[in-house]
Protein backbone atom coordinates (compact mmCIF):
# COMPACT_ATOMS: atom_id res chain seq x y z
CA UNK A 1 0.00 0.00 0.00
CA UNK A 2 1.02 3.53 -0.89
CA UNK A 3 0.25 6.92 1.33
CA UNK A 4 0.43 10.08 -0.52
CA UNK A 5 -0.76 12.69 2.37
CA UNK A 6 1.69 13.26 4.83
CA UNK A 7 -0.75 13.13 7.95
CA UNK A 8 -1.53 9.38 7.14
CA UNK A 9 2.68 8.41 7.91
CA UNK A 10 1.56 7.20 11.48
CA UNK A 11 -1.93 5.86 10.86
CA UNK A 12 -1.11 3.00 12.50
CA UNK A 13 -0.82 5.04 15.73
CA UNK A 14 -4.08 5.83 18.10
CA UNK A 15 -2.19 8.13 20.05
CA UNK A 16 -2.47 12.31 19.00
CA UNK A 17 0.59 12.93 21.32
CA UNK A 18 4.30 12.88 19.51
CA UNK A 19 5.87 12.08 22.12
CA UNK A 20 3.84 8.69 22.79
CA UNK A 21 3.40 8.38 19.15
CA UNK A 22 7.53 8.06 19.55
CA UNK A 23 7.84 5.66 22.23
CA UNK A 24 6.15 3.13 20.19
CA UNK A 25 8.43 3.19 17.27
CA UNK A 26 12.09 2.54 16.14
CA UNK A 27 12.93 4.90 13.91
CA UNK A 28 16.16 5.72 11.79
CA UNK A 29 16.91 7.16 8.22
CA UNK A 30 18.80 5.52 5.36
CA UNK A 31 19.44 7.89 2.37
CA UNK A 32 16.37 10.74 3.51
CA UNK A 33 13.98 7.84 3.68
CA UNK A 34 12.68 7.48 7.40
CA UNK A 35 12.12 4.02 8.33
CA UNK A 36 9.80 2.93 11.25
CA UNK A 37 9.17 -0.13 13.01
CA UNK A 38 5.83 0.23 15.47
CA UNK A 39 5.89 -2.49 18.27
CA UNK A 40 3.23 -3.46 17.44
CA UNK A 41 4.77 -5.22 14.01
CA UNK A 42 6.77 -7.20 16.40
CA UNK A 43 4.07 -7.90 18.57
CA UNK A 44 2.10 -9.91 15.35
CA UNK A 45 5.41 -11.61 14.16
CA UNK A 46 5.17 -12.90 17.86
CA UNK A 47 1.94 -14.07 17.66
CA UNK A 48 1.86 -15.98 13.86
CA UNK A 49 5.16 -17.63 15.73
CA UNK A 50 3.27 -18.99 18.48
CA UNK A 51 0.73 -20.49 16.18
CA UNK A 52 0.95 -23.52 14.19
CA UNK A 53 5.12 -22.67 13.53
CA UNK A 54 4.29 -19.78 12.11
CA UNK A 55 4.04 -21.06 8.49
CA UNK A 56 0.84 -19.01 7.62
CA UNK A 57 1.80 -15.61 9.50
CA UNK A 58 5.19 -15.00 8.14
CA UNK A 59 4.66 -16.48 4.44
CA UNK A 60 1.72 -13.25 5.15
CA UNK A 61 4.37 -11.02 6.31
CA UNK A 62 6.86 -11.74 3.61
CA UNK A 63 4.24 -11.66 0.89
CA UNK A 64 3.41 -7.78 2.17
CA UNK A 65 7.15 -7.08 1.92
CA UNK A 66 7.50 -8.34 -0.99
CA UNK A 67 4.70 -6.32 -2.32
CA UNK A 68 6.06 -3.02 -1.10
CA UNK A 69 9.31 -3.69 -2.35
CA UNK A 70 7.85 -4.86 -6.13
CA UNK A 71 6.04 -0.65 -5.22
CA UNK A 72 9.84 0.83 -4.26
CA UNK A 73 11.75 -0.68 -7.01
CA UNK A 74 9.39 1.14 -9.59
CA UNK A 75 9.01 3.95 -7.75
CA UNK A 76 13.22 3.92 -7.72
CA UNK A 77 12.94 3.49 -11.49
CA UNK A 78 10.53 6.47 -12.14
CA UNK A 79 12.78 8.64 -9.61
CA UNK A 80 9.91 9.24 -7.42
CA UNK A 81 10.89 9.47 -3.62
CA UNK A 82 10.51 7.45 -0.47
CA UNK A 83 9.48 9.76 2.10
CA UNK A 84 9.14 6.96 4.88
CA UNK A 85 8.54 3.17 5.12
CA UNK A 86 6.41 2.11 8.05
CA UNK A 87 6.45 -1.80 9.70
CA UNK A 88 3.34 -1.99 11.97
CA UNK A 89 0.96 -4.09 13.13
CA UNK A 90 -1.11 -3.93 9.77
CA UNK A 91 1.59 -4.69 7.11
CA UNK A 92 4.04 -2.47 5.84
CA UNK A 93 2.97 1.03 4.66
CA UNK A 94 5.42 3.33 1.75
CA UNK A 95 4.48 7.21 2.11
CA UNK A 96 5.12 9.40 -0.46
CA UNK A 97 3.91 13.07 -1.55
CA UNK A 98 5.19 12.56 -5.16
CA UNK A 99 3.12 9.94 -6.27
CA UNK A 100 0.09 11.79 -6.73
CA UNK A 101 2.83 14.16 -9.04
CA UNK A 102 4.11 11.56 -11.08
CA UNK A 103 2.50 10.78 -14.59
CA UNK A 104 -0.25 8.66 -15.18
CA UNK A 105 1.59 5.35 -16.93
CA UNK A 106 4.38 5.88 -14.30
CA UNK A 107 2.01 6.08 -11.62
CA UNK A 108 -0.20 3.09 -12.72
CA UNK A 109 2.98 1.11 -13.29
CA UNK A 110 4.07 1.54 -9.97
CA UNK A 111 0.57 0.96 -8.52
CA UNK A 112 0.42 -2.52 -9.79
CA UNK A 113 3.43 -3.36 -9.23
CA UNK A 114 3.21 -4.84 -5.62
CA UNK A 115 0.95 -6.91 -7.10
CA UNK A 116 3.28 -8.32 -10.05
CA UNK A 117 5.46 -9.03 -7.58
CA UNK A 118 3.53 -11.09 -5.62
CA UNK A 119 2.05 -13.13 -9.03
CA UNK A 120 5.28 -13.41 -10.40
CA UNK A 121 6.60 -14.77 -7.26
CA UNK A 122 3.77 -17.29 -6.71
CA UNK A 123 4.17 -19.09 -9.98
CA UNK A 124 8.51 -19.07 -9.06
CA UNK A 125 7.06 -20.75 -5.30
CA UNK A 126 3.99 -23.06 -7.13
CA UNK A 127 7.01 -24.83 -9.24
CA UNK A 128 9.24 -24.87 -6.57
CA UNK A 129 7.25 -26.79 -4.52
CA UNK A 130 6.18 -24.08 -1.86
CA UNK A 131 2.49 -24.69 -2.53
CA UNK A 132 1.63 -22.78 1.36
CA UNK A 133 3.84 -19.79 0.20
CA UNK A 134 2.27 -19.44 -3.08
CA UNK A 135 -1.44 -19.43 -2.56
CA UNK A 136 -0.82 -17.28 0.36
CA UNK A 137 1.63 -14.93 -2.67
CA UNK A 138 -1.58 -15.26 -4.54
CA UNK A 139 -4.20 -14.02 -2.59
CA UNK A 140 -2.11 -10.75 -1.64
CA UNK A 141 -1.54 -10.40 -5.13
CA UNK A 142 -4.99 -10.87 -5.95
CA UNK A 143 -6.80 -8.83 -3.15
CA UNK A 144 -4.99 -5.95 -3.35
CA UNK A 145 -6.34 -5.40 -6.91
CA UNK A 146 -10.06 -5.05 -4.93
CA UNK A 147 -11.59 -1.57 -5.06
CA UNK A 148 -11.92 -1.79 -1.27
CA UNK A 149 -10.37 0.67 1.06
CA UNK A 150 -7.05 1.72 0.55
CA UNK A 151 -6.00 -1.19 -1.82
CA UNK A 152 -4.30 -0.41 -4.86
CA UNK A 153 -7.27 -1.46 -7.14
CA UNK A 154 -9.33 0.93 -5.31
CA UNK A 155 -7.06 3.94 -5.90
CA UNK A 156 -6.78 2.79 -9.78
CA UNK A 157 -10.35 2.34 -9.79
CA UNK A 158 -11.01 5.73 -8.80
CA UNK A 159 -8.47 7.27 -11.15
CA UNK A 160 -10.72 5.36 -13.82
CA UNK A 161 -14.14 6.78 -12.25
CA UNK A 162 -12.82 10.24 -12.23
CA UNK A 163 -12.05 10.34 -15.69
CA UNK A 164 -15.35 8.13 -17.28
CA UNK A 165 -18.11 9.15 -14.69
CA UNK A 166 -19.34 12.44 -13.17
CA UNK A 167 -17.73 13.95 -9.46
CA UNK A 168 -21.31 13.17 -7.96
CA UNK A 169 -21.28 8.81 -9.51
CA UNK A 170 -17.81 7.99 -8.21
CA UNK A 171 -18.19 7.73 -4.79
CA UNK A 172 -21.10 5.24 -5.71
CA UNK A 173 -19.37 3.07 -8.20
CA UNK A 174 -16.60 2.80 -5.52
CA UNK A 175 -19.02 1.41 -3.41
CA UNK A 176 -20.77 -1.14 -5.24
CA UNK A 177 -17.66 -1.53 -6.67
CA UNK A 178 -16.47 -2.40 -3.19
CA UNK A 179 -19.66 -4.71 -2.06
CA UNK A 180 -19.07 -7.00 -4.65
CA UNK A 181 -15.88 -7.46 -4.70
CA UNK A 182 -15.92 -7.85 -0.92
CA UNK A 183 -18.39 -10.65 -1.19
CA UNK A 184 -16.45 -12.70 -3.94
CA UNK A 185 -12.95 -12.49 -1.92
CA UNK A 186 -15.14 -13.92 1.03
CA UNK A 187 -16.67 -16.48 -0.88
CA UNK A 188 -13.03 -17.25 -2.78
CA UNK A 189 -11.67 -17.76 0.41
CA UNK A 190 -14.73 -20.29 1.49
CA UNK A 191 -14.59 -22.33 -1.56
CA UNK A 192 -10.47 -22.34 -1.61
CA UNK A 193 -9.33 -22.70 2.11
CA UNK A 194 -9.93 -26.92 2.43
CA UNK A 195 -9.34 -26.48 5.71
CA UNK A 196 -9.77 -23.13 7.94
CA UNK A 197 -7.61 -22.61 10.92
CA UNK A 198 -7.08 -20.03 13.60
CA UNK A 199 -4.27 -19.05 11.86
CA UNK A 200 -5.39 -18.83 8.31
CA UNK A 201 -8.06 -16.85 9.17
CA UNK A 202 -6.01 -14.75 11.18
CA UNK A 203 -3.65 -14.54 8.31
CA UNK A 204 -6.22 -13.81 5.80
CA UNK A 205 -7.40 -10.75 8.48
CA UNK A 206 -3.37 -9.46 8.29
CA UNK A 207 -3.65 -9.55 4.49
CA UNK A 208 -6.52 -7.56 4.41
CA UNK A 209 -5.82 -5.01 7.11
CA UNK A 210 -2.48 -4.53 5.50
CA UNK A 211 -3.38 -3.41 2.45
CA UNK A 212 -7.10 -2.09 3.13
CA UNK A 213 -7.33 -0.81 6.32
CA UNK A 214 -8.16 2.91 6.17
CA UNK A 215 -5.67 5.32 7.57
CA UNK A 216 -7.16 7.84 9.86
Amino acid sequence: MITNAPQLICGACSFSDKRRIQLRMIQFSIMNTRVRFDFTFFAVMAFFLMTDGGVFGFSAILACALHEISHLIMMIIFSVPTETITFYGAGIRISSEKIERAPRRKRNIILLAGSAGNLIFAAVLWVAGEKIAAVINLFTGLFNLLPIGEYDGAVLLRIFAIRRFKAENVDFVMNVAGIFSGIFAVLFMLIFAEKPSVTLLTTLVYLFSSFGLKNR
